[in-house]
């Protein structure tokens, strides 16, 4: 090809979700490291936030993306066909973008899980304005099933069949997939595991919040252990009459009473604490609000990119994590990540290849006592664990930056 790849992709936004932005940026990182010139453009639930953030991304246009703009867009779509002119020129282009890409990428993250149904409109909308367009799609990075609603199944099976490929990222997503007769699916690492991470150093000489945490962590003298919300986690856990909020607070007031420094980290994070969607923030400070006097602990209160969040991580003794790409980074830095997640095969899938599923525990089982047990025995074995996660990772991070191969193949 003798001009830059153009990819599209959805699903991904570059603020907020800062798991969203670490899948995007390994994406680019593994083309770059390919060797592929690429252009993206990024349909993006955040439009103005994220276009501040490209202009400092070299070939990355921001474009509307959420799904209210998704249905815009494919009015726009039906009318630039009879009478042009009339597409205001912000949609004209975005269509334009569309049409001349060469491979659209879905990265949901969460795709037809059926503990989610609400989702399952937007995740077949997010792939009609390519298939309109009849561009080959790619969903990328997939947390798939389970799929025995009906509904569900029949929306997957109808979306799936018409991708040039699907990547599930745990074998657990791949034979959901393959149980309804989609062939075209592989496994394929979360997309983050090829994002190159910076040094700690560099991010602290650049950053505050790096650098109030080292020197919180150097005044301690404590081994550090971090703890990373969820707002999802939250409000599932809300559902069935479970404090997390609570629980949560009992987990920092235990690691300091177990002799080390917790440090609370919004692995999403907003400015706005009244938006809770994609954003920890708040959830972090009812935390705080619920911990009561005499834990000394750190609160990195700062919107850092999902880079320099994994730099952090890299520093810590251990991490105890509800957010899914926290865990991710964890895995990715070879620090043991005890994990309390809210949909089951998500986490388990990934912890299952690192060889450590025994790290995960639901949102349905929180206990204190059972924690406290937990971080006495995990500490114990902290540097097995860790050795066992690094050998692990080479072969899970080779796959992960596999992917331009398959980008290609689908052109």
């Amino acid at each position: 090809m003798d001009r830059p790849l153009r990819l599209a992709t959805f699903a991904v936004p570059l603020s907020g979700n800062k798991g969203s932005a670490s899948m995007f940026i390994g994406l680019r990182d593994a083309v770059a490291r390919a060797g592929v010139a690429a252009r993206f453009a990024v349909f993006s639930y955040y439009p103005k936030r994220d276009a501040a953030i490209a202009a400092s991304l070299e070939n990355v246009s921001v474009h509307p993306g959420h799904p209210k703009d998704i249905l815009v867009l494919l009015a726009f779509l039906l009318l630039s066909g009879a009478l042009p002119a009339l597409v205001p020129a912000r949609w004209r282009r975005a269509l334009d973008a569309l049409r001349e890409s060469d491979v659209v990428l879905l990265v949901g993250g969460t795709t037809f899980e059926d503990s989610m149904l609400y989702k399952v409109p937007w995740n077949v909308l997010a792939a009609l304005p390519a298939y309109w367009l009849r561009r080959p799609v790619v969903f990328l990075s997939q947390t798939i099933g389970p799929l025995e609603n009906p509904l569900n199944r029949a929306a997957a099976r109808w979306t799936f069949h018409r991708a040039a490929a699907v990547h599930a990222r745990g074998r657990r997503s791949e034979s959901w997939v393959r149980r309804i007769g989609v062939e075209n699916c592989t496994y394929q690492p979360d997309l983050s595991f090829s994002m190159s991470t910076p040094a700690f150093d560099e991010v602290v000489g650049r950053n505050r919040a790096a650098g109030g945490f080292r020197a919180k962590m150097i005044e301690s003298g404590r081994t550090c252990v971090g703890v990373a919300p969820n707002s999802i986690v939250y409000t599932k856990a809300r559902k069935i009459g479970k404090d997390y909020v609570g629980f949560m607070a009992d987990v920092m007031r235990t690691v300091f009473e177990q002799g080390h420094l917790p440090v609370l980290i919004p692995h999403s994070y907003r400015d706005d604490i009244s938006q809770i969607h994609n954003n920890d923030r708040s959830l972090c400070l009812a935390i705080i609000d619920r911990l009561g006097p005499g834990v000394d602990y750190h609160y990195v209160d700062a919107d850092l990119s999902s880079a320099e969040l994994r730099a952090l991580i890299g520093r810590l003794h251990l991490l105890v994590a509800s957010r899914f790409h926290s865990m991710i980074s964890s895995l990715a830095m070879g620090v043991p990540p005890i994990t309390y997640g809210w949909g089951d095969h998500k986490y388990l899938e990934v912890l299952e290849e690192f060889r450590v599923p025994e790290l995960y525990a639901s949102f349905r089982e929180l206990d204190n006592r059972d924690f406290a047990d937990k971080l006495q025995r995990f500490h114990g074995r902290r540097d097995e664990l860790a050795q066992r996660i690094r050998d692990a990772y080479e072969e899970v991070s080779r796959q992960s930056r596999d992917v331009p191969q398959t980008i290609m193949k689908a052109i």
